[in-house]
């Protein structure tokens, strides 16, 4: 069963949304036409939501509760990025990434250090102010502060209900959803992806994945496959590091069409360079350029 959409947090610092200014009305001309009913509406304007992310809850098909949070945009019906965790963290470790995606002003936070790039955005590239995405990320079961033991099957339960949760916000585009993972979260941004369009065709438009590794016990190949024989192909695109043996299996022997692989020698790449380890500065290609690029192509 799913929840209802986040409507607010932090309510003592809560702003109310922008309230629609009323337009005075023009006198009457008798000689003007009379109006065409049957004509569409002008659009009307739309309250923007407050920068401010909003916490939320939500269940999945068994009944476990999860956490979410959603990162309004700076416009109405922008897309929708939804990015998944990885095992050694939790959804907090894509906090600089969702902030610097919804682009209004809210990052730099969190103090990285070498070992958390990924939460020091003083590296991030530039991103135009015009653009801003919604953002959604949320923990699977067990794994706040790092998930304590791997439950393949029901962290794809998971992704089942974020994702149907997800596509309910208010003010996106139901039509432009994408998805990026990392790890685990990887396996699930294309499961999800792939998920969601049977329900509602053609509602995520990509998947870019940092480190997949069949991890939620489907197979990413067939999910890419699956992606590209829809009516409208969507693209897949895979970092993965050499080093990493699983990721570099997985991602290294996929040939259909709407797949694209970026791979790092193990020279030049943090750690082990798995999942969120891909995402450090002075890289070729830089990662977080690759999102933009990526995110530009198919929103």
């Amino acid at each position: 069963m799913r929840g209802s959409p986040p409507t607010e947090i932090n309510e003592e610092n809560q702003q109310s949304p922008e309230e629609k200014v009323p337009e005075i009305a023009p006198e009457a001309d008798e000689n003007a036409p009379e109006a065409d009913e049957s004509a569409p509406l002008a659009e009307e304007a739309v309250a923007i939501l407050p920068s401010d992310p909003q916490k939320t809850k939500f269940s999945t098909s068994d009944s476990v509760e999860l956490n979410g949070v959603y990162y309004p945009a700076g416009s109405v019906s922008a897309p929708l990025v939804i990015l998944m965790h990885w095992a050694p963290g939790d959804q907090d470790d894509w906090v600089e990434i969702a902030y610097w995606l919804q682009n209004r002003g809210m990052g730099g936070h969190n103090t990285g250090d070498e070992s958390t790039p990924w939460l020091d955005s003083s590296w991030f590239p530039a991103i135009e102010p015009e653009i801003s995405y919604n953002v959604f990320t949320f923990t699977f079961r067990n794994c706040e502060n790092g998930c304590k033991s791997f439950e393949r099957e029901k962290w794809y339960i998971d992704v089942q209900a974020a994702v149907e949760y997800a596509y309910e916000l208010g003010d996106i585009d139901k039509d432009n959803i994408i998805m990026i993972g990392a790890s685990i979260g990887s396996d699930g941004a294309a499961d999800g992806c792939a998920y969601l369009n049977q329900i509602y065709t053609d509602a995520c438009d990509g998947v870019l994945s940092f480190s997949p590794g069949n991890y939620l016990t489907i197979d990413f190949g067939e999910m890419v496959k699956e992606l590209g024989a829809m009516s409208d192909p969507k693209p897949v695109w895979c970092l993965y590091a050499e080093s990493d043996p699983e990721s570099a299996a997985v991602c290294g022997n996929i040939t259909e069409d709407n797949y694209t692989p970026y791979s790092y020698p193990p020279d030049v790449i943090f750690s082990n360079g798995h999942g969120m380890n891909l995402i450090v500065p002075n890289q070729d290609p830089d990662p977080l350029e690759l999102m933009l690029k990526f995110l530009a192509m198919v929103s």
